[in-house]
């Protein structure tokens, strides 16, 4: 076979089957290749994630929760008395005084039935804030299970040397009342009977005097009582006039979150509120509290109590407000219905001593 012939057959057999490739890209009728169907797309949008850290000043709402911003959280591992039970308002005023001021960093371990209930660790630089409760003996180690996580454990096991600590000093909630048979009276002495006649001369000698003494000290004593009487009626009136005045502003603050309650019934509730509707629910400002919040002390307990559960709700739903643009209508108005009924304990309580 010739030599060229042998260079010439390869070009022609790559020629030959590249040709249908090349008449396809030069084929401008070709069809495009068939679309492929998308599934339908839910309109429902995902909400946003727990975060796991939670940073912020806050306020006690009770011995084991804090109010930091719109959330409730709940210190994971201990639990305080209730509010209406003894060392229950004392446990609140010493959870305050550990975080008053104070820039909190909270773990958030598990969440309640909405975001805004979260549960777990809080300290305070370094200090663990439910650890410094137990040693005060203000509150109680209370865990539903036993962790196999290690730091878990060691949390655990360095609150109940806190506790152990706390009841063996019996400090806040593990104090020991006196007992009856611990208290020793020591028997009179023995007197002999006899009548010293000296002794009776001399008393006799001197009952002018006495009477005299015992006279002026019945009429201080009546001056005094009708002192302290006219002392306790003004106190009683001044009590009476700071629950009026709480007791409006507590009117005054549920009458306008039933008005927006009421508002947001027409609105769609999977939705956020708009905005031109959402100006037309500002509740007013708790001047009233935030002028004679020191005072408090001075009410009788349980109003004092419950004024203080509902303006730190009253604080919740403000914040909750400052954000409704981000949320469903239906979690605003169920932060609404929270705040109403809030409002009847201290209401019933105020009109019984007013009354």
């Amino acid at each position: 076979m010739p030599r060229s012939l042998l260079f010439a057959a390869p070009i022609l057999t790559a020629l030959v089957l590249g040709a249908p490739a090349i008449a396809q890209n030069k084929n401008p009728t070709q069809p495009p290749p068939p679309a492929v169907p998308v599934g339908e797309v839910g309109s429902a949008p995902l909400e946003a994630q727990i975060p796991a850290t939670l940073e912020g000043t806050g306020q006690a709402i009770d011995g084991d929760e804090i109010a930091i911003g719109d959330v409730i959280f709940q210190l994971d591992g201990i639990a305080a008395p209730l509010m209406t039970v003894p060392m229950g308002p004392e446990a609140r005023v010493a959870l305050q005084a550990l975080i008053d001021g104070q820039r909190l960093t909270c773990a958030v371990l598990d969440r309640g039935e909405d975001r805004q209930h979260l549960s777990g660790v809080c300290k305070v630089g370094e200090d663990d804030v439910a650890e410094a409760m137990l040693a005060g003996g203000m509150v109680a180690v209370y865990r539903q299970s036993i962790s196999q996580n290690a730091e878990t454990r060691e949390r655990s096991a360095r609150y109940d040397a806190a506790e152990t600590e706390a009841r063996e000093r019996r400090l806040g909630i593990w104090a020991k009342p006196a007992q009856a048979e611990e208290i020793t009276v020591a028997p009179a002495p023995v007197v002999e009977p006899g009548i010293d006649r000296d002794l009776v001369r001399n008393w006799l000698s001197l009952l002018p005097l006495i009477l005299v003494v015992i006279i002026g000290g019945l009429i201080a004593l009546l001056r005094a009582n009708g002192k302290r009487r006219a002392r306790e009626q003004r106190q009683q009136g001044e009590v009476q006039a700071l629950i009026a005045l709480f007791l409006g502003e507590v009117l005054a603050i549920r009458a306008a979150t039933e008005t927006a309650h009421a508002a947001t019934a027409s609105i769609i509730q999977d939705l956020p509120i708009p905005t031109a509707q959402l100006a037309n629910m500002a509740l007013p400002e708790a001047t009233i509290f935030a002028a004679n919040a020191g005072r408090l002390k001075d009410l009788p307990r349980e109003i004092s109590v419950d004024l203080v559960q509902f303006y730190a709700r009253y604080q919740v739903v403000r914040q909750i407000m400052k954000q409704a643009g981000a949320l469903r209508c239906e979690q605003l108005r169920a932060a609404f219905a929270d705040l109403i009924a809030s409002a009847e304990e201290p209401m019933a309580r105020a009109e019984k001593v007013l009354r």
